[in-house]
Formats: C-alpha cells, structure tokens, sequence
C-alpha cells in the first residue's frame, strides 16, 4: 500500500517532499538582502562610516587611541565586507534575480511583526545607526570642548 499526499491514512502535512524539489525554507533561492533597495544599506554603510570618521577625528591624538581606533576601523570593515561579499556572491548564481520595486517607500515590506510601508521599514533600519552616529558625533564634540 502506498501513501498518497490525498490518502485519508496520510494528511498533506506529512507528504514526504518530492526528491527533485529544493528543501522547503523561507526566501529559498532569494538573493540576501533584495527586500530592500541598494539605496537602505548605503544608508546604514554612510552612518557607521560617520561613527568610524567621526570617532578618529575626536580621538586621534595619542600613539594608544590610534591603535585601539585602528582596530575598530578593521573590524567595521570586516563586519560589513562579510555581507557585502555573501551578496555578491549570490547575484552571480544563475537564479538569482532582483526584483524592482517602482516606488519603494510607497509599497509594502513584509517583516517579522507585520506588513510596513517601505519608508516605515527604511527608518527602523537606519534609525540605530543614525542615532549611533549622532551620538558618537556629540561625545567627541564634548571630548574636544573638554580637552
């Protein structure tokens, strides 16, 4: 006796998946990072940029900060070649294709928690960088008015 996805002894929940199809996983064959246009990420990229420039402009004054923001310069490259690169990667593959959204603050993003306009969606990706930036921009403000 075989089973069937139909079979009354087998709910379609239980099929087996065929063995042609790819697992079944969200996004799969997505290209990483394509909800959003290139516009969000440079906007993310351009405020931890801020952090690192704003940063050594405040506390580059001794052989001990150059060093320690020397290393922090390194690591904000490496975390964002890491995802820059993964992306890149995945536009080569064949399947990879990206989808152009016309108006994209206008049009609807779909998140964790719920559905948000793509200008809702912009701001909550770059509103802790920004605030990041802002905030390193103040405290090295301060650190030279006091110094």
């Amino acid at each position: 006796m075989t089973f069937t996805p139909t079979s009354p002894e087998r709910p379609a929940a239980e099929a087996a998946p065929r063995s042609d199809e790819p697992p079944a996983r969200s996004n799969y064959g997505a290209v990483p990072g394509a909800e959003f246009p290139v516009a969000v990420y440079v906007s993310v990229f351009a405020a931890f940029a801020w952090i690192v420039l704003a940063s050594w402009l405040a506390f580059a004054n001794d052989a001990d900060a150059d060093l320690s923001l020397g290393i922090a310069a390194v690591l904000t490259v490496v975390f964002f070649a890491l995802p820059v690169l993964i992306r890149l990667t995945a536009m080569t593959h064949p399947r990879a294709h990206r989808e152009k959204a016309n108006d994209f603050l206008a049009s609807r993003v779909e998140t964790a928690t719920g559905t948000l306009s793509g200008s809702s969606a912009w701001l909550q990706v770059v509103l802790i960088p920004g605030a990041l930036a802002l905030a390193a921009t103040l405290i090295g403000a301060v650190s030279l008015l006091v110094h």
